[in-house]
């Protein structure tokens, strides 16, 4: 070894920890954005669930008729709409058809999923 070269070894130790480090922390960011995203899309999934379960309690428990329903499900609060579908129909003696509207957001208050469908209700 020259007397020269004393040196470049640490400089060599330091510039390759500095390389394993910046390696290190992207990872480190990807996962923890992988691992938010999981949790974002399972939230969503359950919120899905929700509002599907309680769409289909519109007609057999909530009736078919204007207003607002809501509730809280396992801490996911959920909000049913119903009203007149805006489109002008022929009259039918089948009944009134009604626009619903559900909604489920997160805990937080962040709209997770939305669900809206037609449904007959008695003619006023």
């Amino acid at each position: 070894m020259k007397r020269g070269d004393s040196g470049t070894a640490l400089v060599e130790a330091l510039i390759g920890s500095a390389i394993v480090a910046l390696t290190l922390a992207a990872m480190y960011r990807a996962m923890a954005d992988t691992a938010a995203r999981n949790r974002m899309a399972a939230e969503r999934r359950f919120g899905t669930l929700i509002a599907q379960s309680e769409l289909a309690t519109v007609g057999p428990l909530i009736p078919v008729e204007p207003g607002v329903t809501t509730g809280v499900e396992v801490g996911f609060p959920w909000r049913i709409q119903i009203e007149p579908l805006s489109v002008t129909l022929p009259p039918s003696n089948a009944g009134q058809v009604w626009r619903v509207t559900v909604s489920v957001r997160n805990p937080k208050g962040r709209l997770l999923s939305s669900l809206t469908t037609l449904a007959l209700g008695k003619n006023t």
